[in-house]
């Protein structure tokens, strides 16, 4: 048995056993590996096998990201023309796909992301995506309204599918010193904010959070913790009492991520921001509303 598998072993053993039973958190696994090589066919494998287990508790969620985004057309090792592949036995199964799209921090151009986002849900992948995650999510108040934009643009598709916005960090920048959008605007402007990316030491010992992060719903913020290579239900319930409703932990260094291990859950209600249909020119020389 190599490493993976009693990683994946030991995950599932505590969420059947109900030791990790009190923490509400979902899963959320960055599936970047290809099926057809390295990792994948595992990863996806141990996906497909977790959400047809009959004793998962918890949302199992994959980023689906098959080019760094949609690419052009469907990508066969995923989806074939024929609509089987390892997209559509994750999705049969009861697993839920979210659709990996890049942002630039906020410079890319949002006619670009939003084709992006119409491959997933209405284009090649349509029936297979339920959500959008936004990477490279810029941290600088003043680009809430590019982010807005972008939510509302998936809500005008799909009302209930839920958006990610990534920018692996727990702080907030405002380098123009606006006042327009406070943190409070930032962290509204996606369903779900990525408030941690990083190594497990880190995350273990020292942990940042800033008041903004703190009493929000329980799907509101997602960690993804990696470099991790030792771990028990202890550091699951730590990521529920740091606010995590989404979480994933792997030994991996850097991604893409191929070793999938799962942690145990609930599912709370889904909340959506409002319209911008502006992108905000910050005006120098005042002091940030951090709230």
């Amino acid at each position: 048995m190599n490493r993976r598998e009693l990683f994946l072993l030991l995950l599932m053993a505590l969420c059947s056993s109900g030791i990790a039973r009190g923490a509400t958190v979902d899963v959320l696994v960055p599936a970047y590996a290809n099926p057809c090589c390295g990792g994948g066919p595992d990863m996806w494998t141990k996906l497909i096998a977790s959400a047809s287990d009959p004793q998962r508790n918890f949302e199992l969620n994959a980023i689906f990201n098959p080019a760094s985004g949609p690419g052009i057309g469907r990508a066969p090792n995923y989806l074939d023309a024929a609509g089987d592949g390892v997209l559509a036995r994750f999705v049969a199964a009861g697993g839920v796909a979210r659709g990996y799209v890049a942002t630039g921090n906020a410079t890319r151009a949002l006619s670009a992301v939003k084709a992006d986002v119409d491959a997933y849900l209405t284009g090649q992948y349509a029936g297979f995506i339920d959500g959008i995650f936004f990477d490279e999510m810029s941290n600088n108040l003043a680009d809430v309204c590019y982010y807005r934009e972008l939510n509302s643009y998936v809500k005008s598709i799909r009302p209930k599918a839920r958006t990610f916005g990534n920018p692996g960090l727990p702080f907030i920048n405002n380098p123009t010193n606006q006042t327009t959008f406070t943190a409070a605007d930032y962290i509204s402007s996606m369903d779900t904010i990525v408030s941690f990316e990083i190594t497990g030491s880190v995350y273990l010992n020292s942990y940042q959070s800033f008041p903004y992060l703190e009493g929000l719903g329980p799907r509101k913020i997602a960690h993804i913790v990696h470099s991790q290579a030792d771990w028990d239900a202890g550091l699951v319930a730590q990521a529920a009492a740091r606010g995590a409703g989404y979480l994933y932990v792997t030994d991996d260094l850097f991604l893409p991520i191929d070793n999938f291990i799962n942690h145990d859950m609930a599912s709370p209600n889904r909340s959506a921001t409002a319209n911008c249909n502006c992108r905000y020119l910050p005006s120098a020389g005042k002091t940030p509303a951090m709230s």
